[in-house]
């Protein structure tokens, strides 16, 4: 056996929307099996690929809620929401310096409102939003995403955001949050909270 054949070690990880380095290069993600050969084996062992979870298909509002809500209500939902994290035990995921943390309240304000059917400031200022990205250098666990959606349900409610265009707006954000955990704390699926859950608590 040769150095080539001693070295035959070959590791593919399914790994959701990222790629991941192996001895053959870049992983194509997508990968339905777990393919390992150890040293003198001559056959692969195959397992089921371990993936880390699912991302559901997030659905962007439609500009309809910008032109209900008013650009304006969608950017004090925004405000409202992160002084309401500011006040809570997410506060330390974002630092202590509060000037930096409205600045960056403003740049979301901007998407949110841009995304539906407002000015693109956001695009004009920082280019594509890349929210995953953005996320990873701060820890954001499954729990998190829980007390920030239950945040979000009292932003709703405190800024009296329009019930017509509620549930549109949520079913972009509750789906889009799924996508900024980034430290995973179980194997279990991130909990959905479909607008039905909270329907009652907005009325």
């Amino acid at each position: 056996m040769n150095m080539e054949q001693e070295r035959s070690v070959v590791l593919k990880l399914s790994v959701h929307n990222d790629a991941v380095l192996s001895v053959q290069g870049p992983h194509c993600p997508g990968s339905e099996t777990l393919d390992i050969r150890r040293f003198g084996d001559e056959d692969s062992i195959v397992r089921p690929a371990i993936t880390d979870m699912h991302f559901p298909e997030v659905i962007f509002p439609t500009r309809r809620v910008g032109r209900v809500a008013g650009v304006e209500k969608v950017r004090e939902l925004v405000v409202e929401h992160h002084r309401l994290i500011w006040h809570s035990p997410l506060q330390p995921i974002f630092g202590n310096n509060e000037k930096h943390f409205w600045k960056a309240v403003e740049l979301t304000a901007d998407f949110h409102a841009e995304v539906c059917g407002g000015p693109k400031l956001y695009t004009e200022r920082r280019g594509r939003p890349h929210l995953r990205e953005r996320h990873f250098p701060f820890t954001i666990r499954e729990k998190d995403r829980e007390l920030w959606l239950d945040l979000y349900v009292q932003a709703l409610r405190n800024v009296a955001f329009p019930l017509e265009v509620a549930e549109e707006y949520w079913r972009w954000v509750e789906s889009l949050s799924i996508r900024m955990i980034n430290r995973r704390t179980t194997f279990a699926e991130p909990v959905r909270v479909p607008y039905s859950q909270i329907a009652a608590q907005l009325a």
